[in-house]
């Protein structure tokens, strides 16, 4: 009996440890499903910090400024009511290594948008761009104010950066006036917030190469002419045709009286050399002294007048054949040309008559 009751004993020990055993994996499972529902949860709500579009009637700028710090950002992003969670946004950040590669810069946030994609814009370099226009026929001393709205610090700088004509030279071989007079395109331009003056220069030089600098090579002048003759009778058209139709013309007069000898006598070749521009030139301002002055020295003025558009640089590599060597304004933009001096003499009083 006594072995029966030892036997008895041991077996309900057994059963007891196995029941403290199953309560124990009962608890740890318990513990383990919590866990898992708990970091699903979190994993979830994480999910959709980082993935909940934001709303915006309209864009949003963010501007990226230097030594600002991630967190920074994230808290600023959050006030603005741009990401929902400053500290998931943080975290994906840190745990990606996308923090350390936020690029400073302005950065336009949009419409559903999430935080991961407003994450990957602040680390693309892709910022927000501003459209400038620079319009054909300005001289370089007018097309810096053309900057002052976005790039004030640009505009600044841009009278000494294009005086220094030595180092454009060194990247833009094919500068051969004594300015950077004439070599910026006109077009219209995108940039962003940060760009420079120098950034700015060289893609207005870029453009010219391009457009004007390429035209050239593809089919040089019949006659022969080099570049910058062609570059300068170009900014003498800009200035004088108002007339789309009539820029080739006015080529072909300049022409015309280049190969026989004559003086130019182009009005916006004085406006230059006096440095003002006045709505008309009188008989004293034909007497400036200045190599600009066609009234004074023969032959193209040593550079150009102002920055031509590719039309008038196509009119001048590409001039109309005519034997015209006189041309009057009417008042509505257009021109009479005629091929005598008594035939102009004849279509200024006919216009002063009107």
């Amino acid at each position: 009996m006594t072995d029966d009751r030892q036997d008895s004993a041991r077996a309900e020990g057994e059963r007891k440890t196995r029941q403290r055993r199953r309560g124990r994996r009962r608890a740890l499972l318990i513990t383990a499903l919590a866990l898992l529902m708990a970091l699903c949860g979190a994993a979830g709500y994480a999910y959709r910090m980082l993935t909940l579009p934001v709303r915006l009637a309209e864009p949003q700028t963010v501007d990226i400024l230097p030594r600002t710090t991630f967190r920074q950002v994230a808290t600023r992003l959050r006030q603005r009511g741009l990401v929902p969670n400053a500290f998931m946004f943080r975290l994906y950040g840190r745990a990606t290594g996308k923090a350390a590669r936020v690029k400073v810069g302005e950065y336009e946030v949009t419409n559903g948008m999430r935080p991961v994609d407003i994450l990957d814009l602040l680390i693309s370099g892709r910022t927000k761009a501003y459209w400038v226009t620079i319009p054909e026929g300005k001289w370089v001393s007018e097309t810096g104010p053309f900057l002052r709205e976005h790039w004030p610090e640009a505009a600044a700088a841009f009278p000494a950066l294009t005086r220094d004509v030595a180092r454009w030279k060194a990247e833009f071989s094919f500068i051969a006036g004594p300015t950077l007079e004439g070599y910026l395109f006109p077009d219209t331009y995108k940039f962003s917030k940060g760009a420079t003056g120098e950034q700015i220069l060289t893609r207005l030089l870029s453009t010219f190469r391009a457009r004007c600098v390429a035209a050239y090579r593809a089919q040089p002048p019949a006659d022969g002419r080099a570049f910058h003759d062609v570059l300068v009778l170009a900014s003498l058209v800009e200035a004088e045709a108002k007339v789309a139709a009539e820029r080739p013309r006015i080529a072909g007069v300049y022409l015309n009286r280049l190969r026989r000898g004559m003086k130019l006598e182009c009005d916006a070749t004085v406006l230059y050399a006096k440095g003002e521009r006045v709505t008309r030139v009188l008989y004293r301002d034909l007497e400036v002294n200045s190599p600009y002055n066609t009234y004074r020295y023969p032959g193209l003025p040593p550079g150009p007048i102002c920055n031509p558009g590719y039309a008038a640089f196509a009119a001048a590599l590409h001039p109309e054949t005519h034997g015209y060597l006189y041309y009057v304004a009417k008042g509505d933009g257009s021109h009479v040309f005629t091929q005598t001096f008594a035939e102009h003499r004849a279509a200024i009083q006919a216009i002063r008559g009107k």
